[in-house]
C-alpha cells in the first residue's frame, strides 16, 4: 500500500466550515479513482496554527501513478489551492520504515 499525504498551510481568513466542506469535497473526487482505497483529512486543532492534512492510501505505486494523471485528481488540486497558502506533499510505502521506542 502507498500512503500518499499532503500538508495544507491554510490561508489566513478561511473558515473551518469552509477548510472542512473542501477536504470533503476532495476525499469524494479522490475516492472516485480506481486504486484509491481510503481517504481521510482534518484540521489542526490549535488555534493559532493554519494546517489541514489530507492523506490518501494507495492500492499500490501505479494506482498512485493512475491518480496523479486522473482528471479527478486534478480537479482536487485546484480545490485544495484556493485554501493553500503552501502545500507539502509525499508518498511512501505503508511499513517501508518503522521505528520503535
Amino acid at each position: 500500500m502507498i500512503r500518499h499525504e499532503v500538508i495544507v498551510r491554510v490561508k489566513p481568513g478561511v473558515s473551518r466550515e469552509i477548510i472542512e466542506r473542501t477536504l470533503r469535497e476532495v476525499g469524494v473526487l479522490l475516492l472516485g479513482i480506481p486504486g484509491v482505497e481510503g481517504v481521510r483529512s482534518g484540521t489542526n486543532n490549535a488555534p493559532s496554527y493554519r494546517h489541514a492534512l489530507l492523506v490518501v492510501d494507495l492500492a499500490d505505486e501505479e494506482a498512485l501513478n493512475h491518480m496523479v494523471r486522473h482528471q479527478r485528481h486534478a480537479r482536487a488540486v485546484q480545490l485544495v489551492h484556493r485554501l493553500a497558502e503552501s502545500t507539502a506533499v509525499g508518498s511512501y510505502a505503508v511499513g517501508s520504515s518503522e521505528y520503535r521506542g
